[in-house]
């Protein structure tokens, strides 16, 4: 048994009845450890959908200790039966699932008798409790369903393959039919090739799973044959895109690993002779983006879902276009002042104690590294209130001077963080200050080029930082730009040159320390230090997000800028938000909501320029959505209150204020249906001695669904169910017209050879819509 693959194992979750399912939570959570609930839950329900029928309600065990116990014994017994697991594994478990029943035995007022379990052997107990459990009649094939479904890859790793879909759909038969296609399969992968299939073809099987449908009378076996297996996943591949859309996926993403799928499918089935080749080839499109789509560009990666809540959230549909940009661009610089106010103080901090530091060091006495026992001299010689002495002997002996007790050496025995901060060494906390101050101020700086940053190359030549005529440049590269774009300069000003300098001197002990060591990475100009050690960072984005002073900084209150109306709220949200991969998105943002130019924000992020010609029609993606979306609101609501203009209901409909309405209709109002709109379109020639002609509408198009159908059956049955002296309003004659139109057709078996609309018509006649609910809305 896999007991990582139980929450996959769909028939667990019918073995436990609801209230003793909601009850076992309940007392989980009030006992067993936290990281081990769900495996213990898991773990349990598999054991009763062993020996049980299902729907347990465990009635019978609430209500008797003898009964309790039994099961629980039984329950042990099942756990030390799978010997593929460690000793020490089948304990772990063993030892919540006595944490658990003990709750419940206390919880009911029952007595548990204790079972004694051991981390190295199997006790007496335990052996008693799987003699018990042995003594059970149980089902192979339950027995089997519990395994799961391995493959071993080529290297011998075992994976797992996720049959569970189709066992519960199709049948024991033909899941092992399919899982020994998969076993062959798997042997001629490598693990990491491997993974990806599975995942792949998991997807897969649920789609199928969700498309059949038994009324047909075609087996799964049939619906795989060579005649009907193209038209079974093309209604898959339109179904899991429909629910990769829905999640807001790249669809691009989406076509591609459709195809890696039937390429998956074919190789493992086709290929092998164990399913059918389609008579026709695999439905496997490309996927184009629409010519046509509102032109964006990046502001450096897309916006995640606090900076868009942070940016955009809580904005009125009511106001202006323009009113809306500016309170967003107020909502950022508002973020940002705070960022940089917090920064430039804690950079302040660092420039104060360098500067006492250096004093310290030339009037604080350097305690000797040995001899000094027994000397009167030497006591309280360093240590927090003697911190100039602490420099100064630090100063004096460098870094790990001391094998062991440095710490202790320096009078500061338990307190690191406090001797790294007096020691003005280089921190997660600190080089977050001053990296984020140099993205702020030149966003063309990205994570990758600052972890790449090299002071000096292998000669000792400095490359990283060096002046250019009146210029100070700082230089690494990007090594996604290519051999040729590889090295970016970056153009130092009067407030960043000070940065990257104190940044040198910040970390040019710690670089001495690794040179002296013969270890490379003193070339670097990233690194991080302690009294006893210095380490360059593996992932400086790992490193930087892990620096909790810093963003312990962000949230303190006497940090803030006294001006400004930041909250301790706002401050949490903007320290959770904050990455130099955000600064570098804000920046990007706020530098758009100044210029409006995406040439300038090309520009500070170091990104290929655009098409002169079309830079006023770009927008950052960030801010393309929110306008769409603000203006299919603005638009569903103009319509809604036109329509209903003269309805009771018109306020409910908009969630909106009489004097809210007003405002808005002032603003993105529609007028009247023009003339024209019920007429034709009136198309002007190319030349004025031609006279204008009347297109008139030939065409009309229905977005039909399942809704939709609902509403319409709905409509006509109040126009035909009611008496003269009802009075309608104007609109109604035109929905009228579309449903009596629309359910007819349907209903004349013109499109009865399309599933959907047939399924969709099926399901909207056997589920009407309340009427008197519809029909206050219609009439005047």
């Amino acid at each position: 048994m896999n007991v990582k693959t139980l929450n996959e194992l769909s028939l667990l979750k019918t073995a436990l009845s609801v209230e003793y399912s909601n009850y076992l939570a309940l007392a989980a959570e009030s006992s067993v450890s936290p990281n081990f609930i769900q495996s213990t839950l898991n773990l349990y329900a598999a054991y009763c959908y062993l020996v049980k029928q299902g729907n347990y309600s465990a009635l019978e065990i609430l209500n008797d200790s003898s009964s309790l116990n039994a099961h629980f014994q039984s329950l042990i017994g099942f756990v030390y039966n799978y010997d593929d697991t460690t000793i020490n594994h089948r304990y772990k478990i063993g030892n919540q699932l006595k944490i658990l029943f003990r709750y419940i035995a206390h919880d009911k007022h029952l007595t548990l008798n204790e079972v004694n379990l051991s981390n190295s052997t199997i006790t007496e107990d335990a052996s008693a409790c799987l003699a018990q459990f042995r003594e059970l009649n149980i089902d192979k094939s339950k027995y089997d369903y519990l395994d799961g479904w391995q493959v071993l890859s080529k290297e011998g790793k075992e994976h797992e393959a996720h049959l569970d879909t189709l066992y519960v759909n199709f049948g024991e038969a033909f899941t092992n039919k399919v899982h020994l296609a998969l076993k062959n399969y798997a042997f001629t992968q490598k693990s990491s090739s491997l993974s990806r299939a599975l995942n792949e073809l998991k997807r897969l099987f649920v789609g199928i799973a969700t498309v059949y449908n038994d009324r047909d009378g075609l087996t799964i076996e049939t619906l795989l044959s060579r005649n009907y297996v193209q038209l079974l996943f093309h209604k898959v591949f339109k179904v899991l895109f429909v629910r990769s859309q829905a999640a807001h996926n790249c669809p691009n993403g989406f076509h591609a690993k459709w195809r890696d799928t039937i390429n998956y499918y074919t190789e493992c089935f086709i290929n092998t002779g164990v399913f059918a080749e389609p008579h026709k080839p695999f439905i496997a499109p490309d996927w184009k983006d629409p010519k046509d789509a509102a032109p964006t560009f990046s502001i450096g990666g897309n916006a995640t879902q606090p900076e868009n809540l942070r940016w955009f959230a809580n904005i009125p549909l009511k106001i202006k276009d323009e009113e809306a940009v500016s309170i967003i661009q107020q909502r950022v610089d508002r973020d940002m002042a705070h960022v940089r106010h917090v920064c430039l103080l804690k950079f302040e901090e660092l420039l104060e104690r360098e500067d006492r530091n250096k004093a310290f060091q030339s009037t604080g006495l350097v305690k000797p590294l040995s001899g000094t026992a027994g000397y009167e001299k030497y006591k309280n010689f360093v240590g927090e209130d003697k911190l100039d002495n602490t420099v100064a002997t630090f100063y004096a002996h460098g870094i790990a001077a001391k094998d062991t007790a440095y710490l202790s050496f320096l009078g500061f025995h338990g307190n690191a963080s406090q001797l790294n901060t007096e020691l003005n060494l280089p921190t997660k906390s600190t080089l977050n200050v001053l990296l984020t101050l140099l993205v702020m101020e030149h966003p063309l700086i990205t994570p990758s080029w600052l972890a790449e940053w090299d002071l000096f190359d292998a000669n000792g030549n400095m490359v990283g930082y060096k002046q250019v005529g009146n210029q100070h440049i700082a230089v690494s590269h990007k090594s996604r730009k290519g051999s040729t774009n590889a090295q970016q300069e970056i153009v130092l000003n009067e407030f960043s040159k000070p940065i990257v300098e104190f940044l040198m001197r910040h970390t040019r002990m710690s670089r001495e320390y690794l040179k002296q060591r013969g270890n490379v990475n003193w070339r670097k100009m990233i690194l991080t230090a302690t009294a006893t050690n210095v380490i360059r960072p593996s992932n400086l984005n790992t490193t930087l997000l892990s620096a909790n002073d810093f963003y312990n900084w962000l949230q303190s209150e006497t940090l803030f800028d006294k001006s400004s109306d930041i909250t301790l709220e706002d401050a949490q949200a903007i320290s959770d938000i904050h990455s130099l991969r955000s600064i570098r998105r804000h920046r990007g943002f706020q530098i758009y909501l100044e210029t409006r130019s995406m040439d300038a924000v090309a520009e500070a992020l170091g990104h290929e320029k655009k098409d002169a010609n079309l830079l006023t029609s770009y927008l950052p993606k960030p801010l393309m959505d929110f306008f769409n979306a603000r203006w299919i609101r603005q638009f569903q609501n103009a319509i809604l209150l036109e329509a209903m203009k003269d309805s009771v209901h018109r306020l409910d409909a908009v969630n909106m204020s009489a004097q809210d309405i007003e405002e808005f209709l002032s603003n993105h109002g529609i007028s009247n249906i023009p003339e024209h709109f019920d007429h034709g379109f009136t198309q002007q020639t190319t030349t004025d001695s031609e006279v204008s002609e009347s297109l008139g509408f030939d065409q009309l198009t229905y977005t039909i669904s399942t809704s939709l159908l609902q509403l319409l059956m709905a409509i006509r049955f109040v126009v035909e169910s009611s008496d003269d002296e009802e009075s309608f309003l104007d609109i109604v004659a035109h929905w009228y017209q579309s449903a009596v139109f629309v359910l007819d057709t349907l209903s004349s078996g013109k499109h009865s050879a399309d599933d959907d609309l047939m399924g969709m018509l099926d399901i909207a006649t056997n589920n009407t819509l309340d009427t008197d609910s519809i029909k206050g809305a219609l009439l005047c």
